[in-house]
């Protein structure tokens, strides 16, 4: 990107008929193509003005009145009351070619809330302010090199959008990553739902495509090529083109009905009521490690010798059968999981799970997934080690009465859940997968069993978060991965400050909680 250049160079053409077209084309001038016809007095002679390079956004002028229309090369073209502030020409850029061009062609204008000025946003991460905007950074700011070298951005930038009050920006790329600038906070993007981009073990299922910011300035949308919606922060989930009834047909039975009931990511029910009293016993630690039954192990190998990654459908199946056998063990009846537990991202399913455990056994649900707790895991799974909680940690948020860090690299989410609920003790020298349990004696022994089921105190919600990370992204073997949670307190008055990107009400409204 050229340095920012006092110089404001205005090219103007002026056409009969009263069009005043202010802008400049890839040439540095505006190019046109007159055609006259003689016609009745009244007529008046047009002449069509094309744009050298394709469009590619608009956005609405100051209060509203008018527009301006962008162009790949970053030639800007102002309509009705939308004022022309400059373009990357009068940057002394040459748009996408020429002695000076862009490094990447312009995908979107962004307008600043209160008027007088726009962000033109580039492939790339770059970012040009014009009138009353101001340059908050770019991707390259961040230490990024555009969509190639050290340190490349992921994926190619889609869109953007400006805070409410215009301190800031987000900029979202293709494979769903957000990054952030002046205000606006970061909270949180599609891997921190458990998604891979646009590939890997949980690829999203379309490119995103663009961003939208809420009301409050504190979360934002993206949406995919598919329709599908994906919220963060204050952002509440209302649905996406995916879940919508197939046409003509409707949940409520109806023909040509559109009923769907979408829970939401702040939904203020934290309490859990029971048909049945949880088993004897059910919170006490099993007396021995629970053979696995079916063997998933075996399972989940032989979907990875066939051409499947970690967390595939069949090898996840096999570790929830697995875990069932456990809970059979203990009297207590297989888990009744969300309609759409297979689909849902890695993260979210071990939320379920882990939530699954605790209400059978008469524990408060864990509220939802928050968001800074999901970048807390996200460090001991990328590290392969336990999420690095201390006393510092509580300065990320509200959490209160203690923080509980598991970590687990296994063949699915299930199969770390069934690892840390049922095969956490003593198996004996070389047979023990609990690295904590040193001896059939050791403290830690079922201690991440302990780190689930942990009781809520009076006035306080349990909150946690939770990341899964292919081990082939670490330099491992593709049919295992690195999975982690945190867990710890928040006060119910504190409970709606915390961003969440899935809620315990989200999952029961799909089907979850055989006890409520």
């Amino acid at each position: 990107m050229a340095p920012k250049m006092a110089v404001r160079m205005l090219g103007t053409l002026a056409l009969s008929g009263g069009l005043s077209l202010i802008g400049i084309g890839a040439t540095g001038t505006t190019t046109s193509t007159a055609t006259t016809v003689a016609v009745h007095a009244r007529r008046t002679v047009r002449t069509r003005v094309t744009a050298a390079w394709p469009i590619t956004s608009i956005a609405a002028g100051s209060n509203g009145k008018g527009y301006l229309v962008a162009a790949e090369d970053g030639g800007i073209f102002n309509f009705g009351g939308a004022a022309f502030e400059g373009n990357t020409y009068t940057d002394g850029l040459t748009g996408l070619s020429g002695a000076h061009p862009l490094n990447a062609p312009i995908v979107g204008i962004i307008p600043t809330p209160n008027g007088g000025g726009y962000w033109l946003i580039a492939a790339d991460g770059g970012v040009f302010d014009f009138g009353n905007a101001k340059f908050y950074g770019s991707t390259y700011s961040q230490g990024h090199t555009g969509l190639g070298g050290s340190n490349p951005i992921s994926g190619r930038i889609v869109g953007g959008v400006a805070t409410p009050s215009g301190n800031g920006y987000w900029l979202v790329s293709s494979t769903g990553a957000v990054y952030n600038f002046g205000g606006a906070a970061n909270e949180g993007d599609t891997a921190s739902k458990g998604y891979t981009g646009l590939g890997g073990s949980h690829p999203l299922p379309a490119p995103i495509v663009s961003i939208a910011a809420d009301s409050a300035g504190t979360g934002y949308w993206l949406v995919g090529s598919d329709g599908s919606v994906y919220n963060f922060g204050s952002a509440v989930y209302s649905g996406d083109v995916p879940s919508l009834p197939t046409p003509g047909k409707s949940s409520a039975g109806g023909s040509g009905q559109n009923n769907t009931t979408v829970a939401t990511t702040q939904a203020p029910n934290v309490t859990t009521t029971y048909q049945n009293p949880p088993p004897p016993g059910s919170l006490l630690n099993p007396t021995t490690n629970i053979s696995a039954n079916p063997n998933y192990y075996s399972s989940c190998t032989n979907a990875v010798d066939g051409g499947q990654s970690a967390n595939s459908v069949p090898c996840e199946q096999s570790a929830v059968a697995a875990i069932n056998t456990g809970r059979a063990d203990q009297g207590l009846p297989a888990m009744s999981l969300p309609n759409n537990f297979y689909q849902l991202p890695a993260i979210d399913q071990l939320f379920v799970l882990v939530n699954e455990e605790r209400v059978s056994r008469g524990l408060v649900p864990v509220y939802g997934l928050a968001n800074p707790l999901n970048a807390l895991a996200a460090q001991g799974s990328s590290a392969n080690t336990d999420p690095p909680i201390s006393q510092s940690t509580f300065s990320t948020g509200p959490w209160a009465l203690g923080l509980y860090a598991n970590w687990a690299e296994d063949f699915s989410t299930a199969g770390s859940m069934y690892d840390w609920m049922y095969n956490d003790g003593w198996g004996g020298t070389g047979n023990t997968s609990n690295l904590a349990c040193t001896s059939p004696s050791s403290s830690g022994c079922w201690g991440h069993r302990a780190n689930i089921l942990v009781s809520n105190s009076s006035g306080y919600t349990p909150v946690m978060g939770a990341a899964s990370i292919n081990e082939s992204s670490l330099g491992g073997w593709i049919g295992f991965e690195s999975d982690a949670t945190v867990l710890t307190e928040v006060a119910n008055s504190e409970l709606h400050s915390v961003s969440y990107s899935y809620t315990w009400a989200q999952a029961v409204a799909a089907g979850a909680d055989p006890q409520t």
